[in-house]
Order: C-alpha cells, then structure tokens, then sequence
C-alpha cells in the first residue's frame, strides 16, 4: 500500500479547505429605481449608488431619504432614511407583487391582471457616478449622482483615475446598446400634475427616467406613464382639470 507523506496531507487539508470556502459569484436582486436624496453604499469608504443600479444580496445601502427598490422577482420595497442590506430583505428573495397593480382606464385605476415583464433589463451594471461628475467637494449633491447614465457601458470605459472629459473608448452609436436604462432625470414639462398630499410618490416617464416627488409640492407630470405610491401615500392627479383622488399602496400605469 502507498504511504502519504505528512506533507501531502498538509497540502490536501489545504485543498480541501480552499475548495469549501469558495463561494459562488453573486447575481444582482434589486435595482435602485428612484431616490431623493443620496443611496450609499456602506463599506470602507461610503459611496453614493446611481439610480438604475443593480444591487447585490451582500451590499449594505443607508438611505439618506426616500428610495424605492425594483427587486427582480416582482416585488417592490420603499425606504425612508434607513439601512438595510439588500439580502435580508424579504423583497429580495420572493416572486411576487408586494404593491397592487392597477391601470387607468376611463379615468379611473381598474386592477391590472398581467404581470409585468423581468425588470432586470431595466438596470445597469454602472452603480456609481464617476469623480468627474461630481460638481466639488467629497459629498455628491443629489445632482451630481445622477449623472452619466446615458452612454451604456460607458462608465465602465473610463480612464482609471477618471479623465475630466468622461466616458471613452465608446462605440458609435449604431453599436451600442438599444435597451433603455432606469435613470435619474426630469420628468419633462406640462402633461398632467400631481399633488402629493402625504409621504411621497414615485414617478417614471416612458424613457425610464425617473424621480421622488415628496410630499407638499405639485407636480408637473411630463412624459409620466407610472406612479408608484406605497402604503399611506396620498395624491390628486389632475388631468384636463379632472381631479382624481390616488391613495396607496398602488402601482398604476397611466397609460
């Protein structure tokens, strides 16, 4: 019979233990899908996540103000002014609607009754807004983080330190990426308005932009074709001078 050295032993123990403690890579299970005031992501330094980004089960996010989180099994989740790690959120690891769905037909919400599709293609692997971006000083202003999410991959492309003048290295634009991306941006101008009377509602234009309305102020919808409006929410909608009474939890496509 063969006889194992004592070093090899030691050398198989450490093979054996090295295999154990690889883990398998991460899958993103939630997407940053609008924000009012700064996401950070907590770890050795603090940085502010883009809207749009995925989120991985491991990342440990701090709110600084209202968030609200596409998880991609269908459910959704608000934040208000706390921190979470994504992974032990319920809405993170079950398939289902956690908000109602409705349309609006003939001025009033009627109950959707088909699922949405994946919203995973909706997010980028771009979390963060490059240094450049950022208008001065080490804290983002909630402008500055938005920025640069109209290029795919292009953050991705850039010059390690970041370059002062962005994304390089893109393709041209018949190359590049045709699926639009959730983004921070206007809702656009006119269209119908929204009074938000209680917490806060959230808005997404048919180009994916989309933005936090908080409570107290009036709106002007733009291109808005969905609102979001978690539980205790309130909100009048007015279009061509008809006022129609919202309250959540809803998740109502306007058109």
């Amino acid at each position: 019979m063969d006889r194992v050295s004592p070093g090899m032993n030691g050398l198989l123990f450490v093979v054996l233990v090295l295999s154990a403690c690889t883990k398998e890579p991460e899958s993103a299970v939630c997407g940053l899908q609008a924000a009012s005031e700064p996401v950070l992501l907590e770890g050795k330094r603090e940085v502010a996540l883009s809207v749009g980004a995925k989120l991985m089960p491991s990342d440990r996010i701090d709110a600084r103000g209202w968030a609200l989180l596409e998880c991609f099994g269908g459910a959704l989740k608000v934040l208000d002014d706390e921190k979470v790690r994504v992974g032990d959120l319920k809405e993170s690891k079950i398939e289902a609607t956690t908000i109602p769905r409705f349309v609006l037909k003939d001025g009033k919400p009627v109950k959707a009754t088909m699922l949405a599709p994946s919203m995973l293609p909706r997010y980028s692997d771009n979390r963060f807004t490059p240094a450049s971006a950022l208008s001065g000083g080490t804290e983002p202003t909630s402008a500055d983080y938005f920025k640069a999410f109209f290029t795919p991959n292009g953050i991705e492309n850039m010059a390690s330190p970041p370059r002062e003048d962005g994304p390089v290295k893109l393709p041209p634009p018949s190359q590049r990426v045709k699926v639009a991306r959730i983004h921070a941006a206007s809702l656009g101008q006119g269209g119908p308005r929204l009074e938000v009377d209680d917490e806060v509602v959230f808005a997404e234009t048919d180009d994916l932009a989309t933005a936090a309305l908080p409570e107290g102020h009036t709106y002007e919808l733009g291109a808005t074709v969905r609102l979001v409006l978690p539980d205790g929410a309130e909100a009048t909608l007015i279009r061509d001078g008809v006022e129609l009474e919202l309250e959540g939890p809803m998740d109502l496509r306007l058109r």
